[in-house]
C-alpha cells in the first residue's frame, strides 16, 4: 500500500534545500519571515504535526535568536505527544564559530531526535568538539543518546554512512548533493518497511 509522506518542515536555508528538493512528499512548512523575532506561541504545533511523519528542523536555527530557539524547542516537544519523528540537520551556522552552541542544543534534546543527519563539512569539526576520531563519530553520537539513525552522505565520493539502532550501512549512492539524498531518503524510509532491509533499500534510492 502507498504510503502517503507528510514532513513539517522549520528553520532556516539548508531545511529549506532538502524541502525544496522533496517532490513524493506532502510539505507542511513552517513559513516565517524573520526567524530572529517572531512570536513563537503562534505556531499550532499540535495541528501541523497531527499525522506527520517527520519533523524537519536545524540545529543552525537555534543561533539565530531566542524565537526560533523557543519555537524549535516547542516543536520538539509537541512531536513528542503527536507521533511525528524529530529529523535533525546538523549543519554550519553562518557564523561558523557557533558550531559548538548549535551542537550542544542538539546533545541536550537529544532523546527527543530520532535521525541525526550530519553535513560532510560539519562531521570533522563535531568530532573535534567530541574529541573523537570522523570514524568514529556517527556511532558515538547515536549511543550518546541512543538516537535511533545517524547519518551523513558525501555526494563527492557517494559515500551513505548510517548508524542504526540494528546496525551499519556503508554504502553508495549517486544522490547530487547532501540535500537531495536526504530529501529521498525521509521520503523512503517510510514506505520501506521496518528493520535495517529498509534502511538500506531506502539510502539507495535516487
Amino acid at each position: 500500500m502507498q504510503t502517503d509522506v507528510r514532513v513539517v518542515a522549520f528553520g532556516g536555508e539548508c531545511v529549506n534545500k532538502v524541502v525544496d528538493l522533496t517532490h513524493s512528499a506532502t510539505i507542511d512548512r513552517v513559513e516565517i519571515t524573520d526567524l530572529s523575532d517572531f512570536n513563537h506561541g503562534e505556531i499550532d504545533w499540535r495541528g501541523r504535526l497531527e499525522g506527520a511523519h517527520w519533523l524537519l528542523l536545524s540545529s543552525s536555527t537555534v543561533v539565530l535568536g531566542d524565537s526560533a530557539r523557543s519555537a524549535q524547542g516547542a516543536g520538539m516537544t509537541f512531536a513528542e505527544f503527536e507521533g511525528p519523528r524529530v529529523a535533525m540537520i546538523v549543519d554550519m551556522p553562518e557564523d561558523s564559530s557557533r558550531l559548538a552552541e548549535s551542537w550542544g542544543h542538539v546533545v541536550e534534546r537529544i532523546r527527543q531526535v530520532h535521525l541525526i543527519f550530519l553535513m560532510p563539512d560539519v562531521l570533522s569539526s563535531i568530532a573535534q568538539i567530541e574529541g573523537i576520531n570522523d570514524s568514529e563519530i556517527l556511532q558515538k553520537i547515536r549511543l550518546m543518546g541512543m538516537v535511533p539513525q545517524v547519518c551523513t552522505f558525501d555526494s563527492d565520493s557517494g559515500r551513505v554512512r548510517i548508524e542504526h539502532s540494528l546496525g551499519s550501512v556503508d554504502t553508495i549512492s549517486s544522490s547530487e548533493s547532501s540535500s537531495f539524498w536526504l530529501a529521498n531518503y525521509l521520503c523512503e524510509l517510510p514506505k520501506q518497511g521496518p528493520g535495517i532491509e529498509g534502511v538500506l533499500a531506502a539510502s539507495k534510492t535516487i
